[in-house]
């Protein structure tokens, strides 16, 4: 009977653990590829701007890389493999966004 008790135990806190790793996963967002749009009619204005965008959006996700309980509930779960995958990935975003907007300024030869 008591062997019983101590399974079930070990089973509840294992689905308790599960489950909170599975919601404890940071989501920081994605930054998108320029549109053909974008790129034909941003303006060197415009395109400083969503420069900015971009550098506030990393500053945002590297203050939310800072631990709390989602990152110790995300370690408990998957030893935190999935926020730092997470993390990468929004900034790898960011990373490209930046240097497909970068790219447009020297084409409109921008003052940067």
């Amino acid at each position: 009977m008591q062997k019983t008790m101590i399974k079930v135990a070990v089973l509840a806190v294992a689905a308790v653990a599960v489950t909170m790793s599975g919601c404890a996963t940071k989501r920081y967002g994605r930054m998108t590829s320029m549109s053909s749009a974008e790129t034909q009619y941003y303006t060197c204005e415009q395109l400083a701007i969503e420069v900015s965008k971009v550098e506030q959006f990393e500053l945002e996700v590297e203050r939310g890389s800072k631990i709390d309980w989602k990152s110790v509930a995300g370690f408990l779960g998957d030893y935190g493999i999935g926020n730092a995958m997470e993390k990468n990935e929004a900034v790898k975003s960011a990373k490209e966004r930046k240097a497909q907007l970068r790219q447009q300024q020297t084409a409109k030869q921008c003052q940067v």
